[in-house]
């Protein structure tokens, strides 16, 4: 064991511990679903990204947290002060391109890379690492889990993963690292890039220096340029003065070269490839720490860590401390995805503040913008932020024009839901419940759920109050005390993404009522039944007399409304004199369409309507299809 241990068996220990831990998440989820880990939760690279979208969007990335944040200013702190161990010591891809290396020289199919070309590859690492951070700032979602082979296999290829990207990533990982040693790290990782870029702190510093004082100046320039610019810098110090750059680093290898016999075992066991030999102080920007050329040497008091033999396992304290201190900090720190001002800064500063918790609906970047949207319409609110990790927000507010009762009446929506058809004819009771913790979306979302699974139910409706009432439209003998236990039922088995989960439930039923009023099937419909009314296309530069329209009966008209937004796209863009929908209920569902009369025939819009599949093109100029959720008659 002792020998084991020498012969730098702690990184061993280490590297396997950390993917057993993964494997058993991993296979515990596939057993069951409910049980899904988050591993982006722990992601350094996720929380850089979200630090630059951050300070250019004022929002962080997707659903990355302060633990994210940490981990990431954690992991820069590590390669300044110490080395890449997160590189030598934690990533699972640096730990598989190792095997994959070692299977290469079993094999004897390993190349070596001669050195034009070893610099020419170099640039691969630092045009990914670009174009990860260009989408990540565009969209503030994280570019890297589309491709990441990690991710995509963590989480069993997600939602987020591009199948094709990420199957391309792992094959250049197994093919690249068993050819050529360490290829993914030395030329592909866009992490190893940002790293070898912060071992050159002080470039950095003159490049953020240098941006701040043009920024002071007024002068409007992008982060993209800062980006770019300490991205280039990042691959000239590497490739062309791989040595030279001072860092801040404070422990390296040394070589003793009185001791030295000059055996070369160290350059030979090297994961990197580093000449540790020729070297009397290691500090290429491959190097990070990882001790195998300490484990190589045969010759006491040879190679060591700063000259020092009680320093050989400096490292791995240091590793370990960085570490858990990063994960209890992340869990102390709450940083907003979304906070923004839209008022002076004096009356920002003599706001009152509105905090509410429990909102189910915050759950990234994208919702607390649709939050934002929301909360900027109420007069007197002059902010807002989200807090995605605790569902909570807060809102600045002036008193003299709002209240917190009015903001808070303001977060809530009311809600109509469709649950099945009742015939025209059949007698419909209607009854009331007040519910405590039936709130936002989320809330609506999971009634719908509990609901649906009854029989007995054809629709229900939300409005504001403490508690919020609830109004169903039930059968007529429906068992009151049989409906209040479903509401109240704790807990309720869900799909998303294909991962099975259990969703904890806290609906509180203060009174429930069978009102004396009761309606038909027809009526319950046609209440029910939620408008759309959109003008697309610069439908405005054309006058009434040069538009004509026509009208769909819908077969089946789905409860999610929004919809209606994926046809108007996926037909207004193929079809630009497409310039209006409206839905409305006569005695059915109908859709009504306006087009520019004798420049597109109606059949060629039905056909587009009809088609199976919505192609749908965001700002960002990403297609997407989705299955069209309409028929008709």
């Amino acid at each position: 064991m002792t020998r084991f241990l020498k012969k730098n068996g702690i990184r061993t220990i280490i590297q396997m511990a950390l993917l057993a831990v993964v494997l058993y998440w991993w296979v515990r989820v596939i057993i069951n679903p409910s049980l899904f880990v988050d591993f982006e939760a722990y992601c350094p690279m996720g929380g850089i990204q979200s630090m630059f979208t951050f300070l250019n969007n004022g929002a962080l990335a997707c659903s990355m947290s302060g633990m994210q944040l940490v981990l990431g200013v954690t992991l820069l702190i590590a390669v300044l002060l110490f080395s890449k161990l997160f590189c030598a010591y934690i990533c699972p891809l640096g730990t598989i391109s190792e095997w994959f290396g070692k299977l290469g020289r079993k094999m004897k199919i390993q190349a070596t890379i001669p050195p034009t070309a070893d610099k020419l590859l170099r640039v691969l690492k630092y045009v990914l690492l670009g174009i990860t951070f260009y989408f990540t700032l565009a969209s503030n979602e994280l570019f890297c889990k589309e491709y990441d082979p990690f991710y995509a296999a963590a989480s069993r290829f997600g939602e987020d993963v591009v199948p094709w990207m990420a199957i391309s990533a792992m094959l250049v990982l197994a093919i690249g690292s068993t050819v050529i040693p360490m290829f993914w790290c030395r030329y592909v990782c866009p992490l190893g890039a940002f790293s070898n870029l912060f071992k050159h702190i002080y470039i950095v510093l003159t490049l953020v220096i240098g941006y701040a004082i043009i920024y002071s100046l007024k002068i409007e320039v992008s982060w993209i340029y800062l980006l770019i610019s300490l991205f280039i810098a990042g691959y000239f110090f590497e490739v062309l003065l791989p040595e030279k750059t001072k860092t801040m680093q404070v422990m390296k290898i040394t070589r003793n070269t009185h001791s030295c016999i000059d055996c070369g075992l160290c350059s030979k066991k090297c994961p990197q490839g580093i000449d540790v030999a020729s070297l009397e102080v290691v500090k290429h920007a491959d190097c990070n720490l990882c001790g195998d050329c300490l484990g190589a040497c045969p010759v006491s008091d040879t190679l060591q860590v700063n000259q020092k033999n009680n320093f050989r396992w400096m490292p791995v304290a240091a590793l370990f401390v960085l570490v858990l201190g990063g994960i209890y900090l992340g869990n102390k720190l709450e940083v907003p995805t979304v906070n923004m001002k839209w008022a002076d800064e004096e009356v920002v500063e003599n706001a009152a503040l509105f905090e509410y918790s429990g909102l189910k609906n915050i759950k990234c970047y994208g919702s607390s913008m649709s939050f934002i949207g929301q909360i900027k319409t109420v007069p007197g609110v002059v902010g807002a932020a989200t807090y995605v990790n605790s569902k909570s927000v807060k809102v600045w507010y002036d008193s003299t024009k709002v209240s917190s009762d009015g903001i808070k009446k303001a977060l809530f929506t009311p809600t109509k839901v469709h649950v099945k058809d009742p015939a025209d004819s059949v007698k419909v009771a209607i009854i009331e419940a007040k519910v405590y913790n039936l709130f936002d979306q989320m809330d609506v979302f999971y009634m719908d759920q509990l609901l649906r699974k009854r029989k007995d139910i054809y629709a229900f409706e939300s409005s504001f109050g403490e508690p919020v009432t609830l109004r169903m439209y039930c059968d007529y003998d429906i068992d009151l005390e049989s409906l209040k236990q479903t509401i109240e039922t704790e807990s309720i088995p869900l799909i998303s993404g294909g991962k099975e989960f259990t969703q904890e439930l806290q609906f509180d039923v203060s009174s429930i009522d069978r009102l004396k009023e009761f309606a038909y099937g027809i009526n319950v419909r046609q209440y029910l039944f939620m408008p759309f009314k959109r003008a697309f296309n610069d439908r405005n530069k054309y006058k009434n007399s040069e538009l004509a329209s026509f009208e769909m009966v819908f077969d089946e008209y789905p409860r999610n409304k929004q919809m209606m937004d994926f046809m108007i796209n996926h037909v207004g863009k193929a079809q630009p004199y497409v310039v209006g929908m409206v839905t409305y209920y006569k005695t059915e569902p109908t859709l009504r369409v306006y087009f520019v009369r004798g420049k597109v025939e109606p059949q060629e819009i039905v056909d587009k309507i009809t088609e199976e599949k919505f192609k749908i093109t965001y700002d960002n100029g990403v297609i997407e299809e989705y299955d069209n959720p309409y028929t008709f008659k």
